[in-house]
C-alpha cells in the first residue's frame, strides 16, 4: 500500500510543483509565453496519449517489472530536465516524464486492485490512494514555491530522487510475477492507432489553449485523432485478441463514472481562472497563489478515506451527487462574491465546500469505475479512468481558456465568464450523477 500510494504521491507532487517554477524557467531559459505553456502541456500530452496502452500492458506484462522500469525512466528524464540549458530539451524531458507516468499510474492502481480483493478493503485502500495524491498535490505547490526560490532545477531533481527511492522499494516489496490472467500478446495495430489517436487528440486540446480552436494545426490534429480512434475501433472489432475489449464501455456504471470525470476538468479549470485572478488582479506571487488551494487539498487528504468507507454503506452515486453539488455551490459562491466580498473569506468558504465536495465525489466515481473489472481488466479499467480525468482536464481547461481570451477586456467580468462556464459543466455533471443514482437504485430494487 505504501509503494502504490508513493507512486500516486510522486505523480501529483510533480504536476503541482511545476506551476510555481514556471516564471523562473521562463527567465532563465528565455522562453516565450507560448513556448512556456508546453512545459506543462508536454507532460499532459505524454500522459494522456499513452495511458490506455500503459493500462492494458499492466494486464499482460509483469507489473513489478513494468512499474520499476518506468520509475527509473521517470527519474532519468527528471535529471535530464534539471540539466538542460534551453527550452526545447526541457519540453522533451517533460514529455518523457508524462509517458512514464502513463505507465506507472495505471500499473500502481492495478496492483492495488489485485492486492485488495474484499470490497470494503478495496474501497478503503482507494480512499487512502486519493488522500495521498491530494497531500502530494498540496506539498507540490508548497515545495515547488520554496525550491523555485532557490532554483527551478531543484523542482526537477527532487522528483528524480523520490522516483529512485520508490523504485528500489518496489523492487524489494512488490511480489514478482503479478499480472492479469490474460496472457495473449497485445495486438500491435490496436496499440499504435489508439496511442497515436489519443496523442493527436490531447495535442489538439493543448494547442487550442495557445493557438485557438480554429487554428489549422488544431483542427488537423483533432481530425487526425478522430480518424485514428475510428480506425482503432474497427481493428478491435475484428482482431482475435483485442488490446481493449470494446464491451467494457457498454457497462453503464463504468461509462457514467468516466463521463463524470469531466468534473476534475472543472476543478482544474477553476484553479486556472482563480490563479490568474490572484496573480494578475491581486498581485499575489506564484507561491501565494499556490498556497490558496492548500485548505481544499488538506480537506481532501483527511476526508477522502472516510468517504470511501461511506460508499460501502450508502452507495457510490448518492455520495457522488452530493459531492458534485457541493462543488457547484462553491463555484457559484466564488463567482457571485468576486469583487464584492473580501478575498480571504471568499477563498476559505470556497475551499471548504469544494474540498469536501471533491473528497466525496472522486473516490465514489473511482470505486464505481473499477469495481466490475476482472483480474485481466484491472490495468485497463484503471487506465480508462485516469485517461478520462486527463481528457476532461484538457477539454474543460481548453474551452475555459478560450472563454477568458474572448472576455479578456471585461476585467473582473472576464474571470466571471470563465467561472460561469466551469459552473455550467459542473452542474451538467451533477445532473448526470443524480440521474445515474436514480437509475441504479431502480435496477437494484428490481
Amino acid at each position: 500500500m505504501f509503494i502504490v500510494c508513493a507512486v500516486q504521491f510522486l505523480d501529483a507532487m510533480d504536476i503541482a510543483s511545476m506551476g510555481p517554477a514556471l516564471p523562473k524557467i521562463q527567465s532563465d531559459l528565455g522562453m516565450s509565453p507560448s513556448a512556456l505553456q508546453w512545459v506543462v502541456s508536454a507532460y499532459v500530452l505524454g500522459f494522456g496519449g499513452f495511458l490506455l496502452l500503459g493500462g492494458r500492458l499492466a494486464d499482460f506484462l509483469e507489473r513489478r517489472r513494468l512499474l520499476v522500469t518506468w520509475l527509473v525512466i521517470f527519474a532519468i528524464a527528471s535529471i535530464a530536465g534539471g540539466l538542460v540549458t534551453a527550452g526545447e530539451p526541457l519540453v522533451g524531458a517533460r514529455l518523457l516524464k508524462g509517458v512514464s507516468a502513463a505507465f506507472t499510474a495505471p500499473t500502481a492502481l492495478a496492483i492495488l486492485l489485485d492486492t485488495y480483493r474484499d470490497e470494503r478493503d478495496r474501497n478503503r485502500a482507494l480512499g487512502h490512494y486519493l488522500a495521498i495524491a491530494s497531500i502530494g498535490f498540496v506539498l507540490g505547490l508548497v515545495a515547488g514555491g520554496f525550491l523555485a526560490t532557490a532554483s527551478w532545477r531543484l523542482t526537477m531533481f527532487m522528483p528524480a530522487l523520490i522516483a529512485l527511492v520508490v523504485a528500489i522499494m518496489a523492487r524489494a516489496v512488490i511480489v514478482p510475477g503479478q499480472r492479469g490472467e490474460r496472457q495473449q500478446r497485445p495486438d500491435l495495430p490496436g496499440a499504435v492507432t489508439v496511442t497515436l489517436g489519443l496523442l493527436a487528440t490531447v495535442f489538439a486540446v493543448s494547442r487550442a489553449a495557445d493557438s485557438g480552436w480554429v487554428a489549422p494545426l488544431t483542427i488537423g490534429a483533432a481530425l487526425a485523432g478522430v480518424l485514428l480512434i475510428a480506425a482503432f475501433i474497427m481493428i478491435e472489432r475484428t482482431v482475435r485478441a483485442p488490446l481493449i475489449p470494446l464491451g467494457i464501455f457498454a457497462r453503464p456504471q463504468l461509462a457514467a463514472a468516466n463521463t463524470c470525470m469531466l468534473f476534475q476538468g472543472s476543478y482544474v479549470a477553476f484553479q486556472f481562472v482563480s490563479t490568474l485572478y490572484y496573480q494578475d488582479r491581486l498581485g499575489w506571487s506564484p507561491w501565494q497563489a499556490g498556497a490558496a488551494f492548500v485548505i481544499g487539498g488538506l480537506i481532501v487528504g483527511v476526508a477522502a478515506r472516510r468517504f470511501a468507507d461511506v460508499v460501502s454503506r450508502r452507495g457510490a452515486w448518492p455520495l457522488a451527487t452530493v459531492g458534485l453539488a457541493l462543488q457547484a455551490v462553491s463555484y457559484v459562491w466564488f463567482v457571485i462574491g468576486l469583487g464584492h466580498v473580501s478575498i480571504y473569506p471568499l477563498l476559505v468558504v470556497q475551499q471548504i465546500l469544494g474540498g469536501v465536495g471533491f473528497a466525496a465525489a472522486y473516490p465514489a466515481m473511482n470505486i464505481t469505475a473499477v469495481a466490475s473489472a476482472a483480474p485481466d481488466e484491472q490495468g485497463l479499467a484503471s487506465g480508462i479512468f485516469i485517461a478520462a480525468s486527463q481528457i476532461g482536464i484538457g477539454l474543460v481547461v481548453g474551452v475555459t481558456a478560450t472563454v477568458l481570451t474572448y472576455a479578456s477586456n471585461a476585467e473582473v467580468g472576464g474571470y466571471r465568464a470563465g467561472l460561469w462556464f466551469v459552473i455550467g459543466v459542473t452542474a451538467a455533471i451533477t445532473l448526470l450523477a443524480a440521474t445515474t443514482a436514480v437509475k441504479h437504485r431502480r435496477r437494484t430494487t428490481a
